[in-house]
């Protein structure tokens, strides 16, 4: 990411804030991950005495989302060329 971002020029600290604040979310991603796969979408909650929604499925969720939003600020998404067809891939009907 940062050598895109210096490839354009964009070497304020706004951005490389910004690629940092990714970064960190990216940890907290991959822990978030790691409590689901351990203790699974559901969990037993002692108050209410049945299963409830593992919190880490909804603040997984959340997290991403700033990802995302921090990744195209930052100009990334459009240079992916995301849901453009390669040529030649067209489908046919």
């Amino acid at each position: 990411m940062m050598d895109s971002l210096a490839a354009r020029g964009l070497i304020a600290s706004a951005y490389t804030d910004k690629v940092r604040e990714y970064l960190d979310l990216w940890v907290q991603r991959q822990e978030l991950l790691r409590d689901v796969a351990e203790r699974g979408v559901s969990v037993y909650n002692e108050k209410s005495g049945g299963m409830v929604e593992n919190r880490s499925v909804s603040l997984g969720v959340q997290v991403s989302r700033q990802m995302l939003a921090i990744y195209t600020a930052l100009g990334f998404k459009e240079q992916t060329g995301a849901g453009r067809a390669a040529p030649g891939d067209e489908d046919e009907l």
